[in-house]
């Protein structure tokens, strides 16, 4: 009996863990959305259709396959939306979006998943990632300069969690210490709940300039990072992960978070890691964990109408320092895959550098150059010796 008890509580643990992990990140949604100004309803229906779709996403894919895959929405992609956002209209990025679900799903239903990762490495991909998110890092330091009280707060948060807890997410600790002194220093007031609905889908509309600079970016990040977590995490596990079944679960689910304005809903990296490992529990009782993470996401996404006017008022630097601690362990993977375990230099770090940029040519914005220059320079000078590399 206490057997079966622990075994549920780490279950039970690990699912938890999981869903924090996929929540932190509703941060990002907002930071794009209020650089938009847009009003608190459409960033409801933002959120509503990244987290119930990837709630749904975590909950039926885990309970057919009985495997510990979860459902989120992509980290990189709300990045890389906070700028390249600027020049479209909530109904022109729903469409984009829509065609990101479409190129997923057509990719998992003949097969072409691992084409694609031939054609165009995860290394550029994540460079060009790595760029985009720098800012929000080096915002840390300018934002501390000027709340040098809030700033440590967050960050003694982060250290002790990371040297102390090390099971749960270091930016936990950032939130709760640093959401503590906001509090305490009068720069974040008491919740302000909004009251329960359910938004109105979008109406989507389609253009070439949304389909360059936002669908095929959100594409590419969505199967490079959280599509390629989530298979090596279930293979570490132990699990044989249905890629393609996987890679077209992310184009349904995407193409239905958009009709909701939600950039993505997809099969999750980090959270099946956590419910795919052996500490978990036993393997054929994995899947549990992953269903509830979903149950968690889900029941987040119905209740965006009364959570999301609370955090669109708070003030823009606390939202700035949150997520530049949410994604220090992001960019710190996502540069280890750039460089160190690299088999090229040149073309990932060209992508790095002109992500970092922020220069808009042509009506395109710099991820989207940065992975045409980084691609471009890869095949022209560092192929050969990429695959060299690789047959050693």
């Amino acid at each position: 009996m206490q057997k079966l008890r622990l075994k549920s509580v780490t279950l039970v643990s690990h699912a938890v863990l999981a869903a924090v992990i996929g929540l932190m990140p509703v941060l990002l949604i907002v930071d794009a959305a209020l650089n938009k100004a847009w009003p608190v309803e459409k960033t409801v229906s933002w959120v509503f259709g990244c987290y119930v779709f990837a709630g749904l996403i975590g909950m039926v894919l885990s309970w057919k396959t009985k495997l510990p895959i979860c459902g989120s929405h992509s980290v990189p992609a709300a990045v890389l939306l906070a700028t390249a956002l600027a020049p479209f209209s909530f109904e022109q990025a729903a469409g984009s979006y829509m065609l990101a679900g479409l190129c997923m799903l057509l990719l998992g239903l003949t097969g072409q998943f691992n084409k694609l990762v031939r054609w165009i490495p995860i290394e550029i991909v994540m460079a060009m990632f790595a760029g985009t998110m720098m800012r929000y890092a080096l915002g840390i330091i300018t934002i501390t300069q000027e709340h040098v009280a809030l700033g440590a707060a967050a960050l003694a948060g982060y250290l002790l969690f990371f040297r102390f807890i090390p099971a749960v997410p270091a930016p936990l600790g950032a939130f709760f210490l640093g959401g503590a002194a906001a509090f305490c220093l009068g720069e974040a007031g008491l919740p302000a709940w909004g009251t329960w609905h359910l938004p109105a889908p979008a109406v989507p509309e389609f253009s070439w300039q949304g389909f360059v600079s936002l669908s095929i970016p959100i594409v590419l990040l969505v199967l490079g990072t959280e599509g390629i977590q989530g298979i090596s995490g279930l293979q570490l596990g132990g699990f044989r992960p249905p890629v393609n079944r996987m890679v077209a679960v992310s184009g349904i689910g995407t193409m239905l978070a958009a009709l909701f304005g939600g950039h993505s809903a997809n099969t999750a990296g980090i959270m099946t890691t956590v419910c795919a490992g052996p500490e978990a529990g036993p393997a054929q009782e994995r899947y549990k964990a992953a269903l509830l993470a979903g149950v968690i996401m889900f029941v987040f996404g119905l209740m965006a109408s009364v959570f999301i006017p609370w955090i669109v008022d708070l003030p823009r630097y606390v939202i700035h320092l949150f997520n530049g601690f949410a994604l220090i362990p992001v960019l710190m993977s996502a540069l280890k895959i750039s460089f160190q375990q690299s088999r090229y230099m040149l073309s990932p770090f060209a992508a790095f550098v002109f992500s970092l940029s922020g220069v808009t040519l042509f009506g395109m914005n710099a991820s989207f150059w940065a992975l045409i220059l980084g691609v471009t320079l890869l095949w022209l000078f560092e192929r050969k010796k990429g695959e060299k590399a690789e047959a050693n």
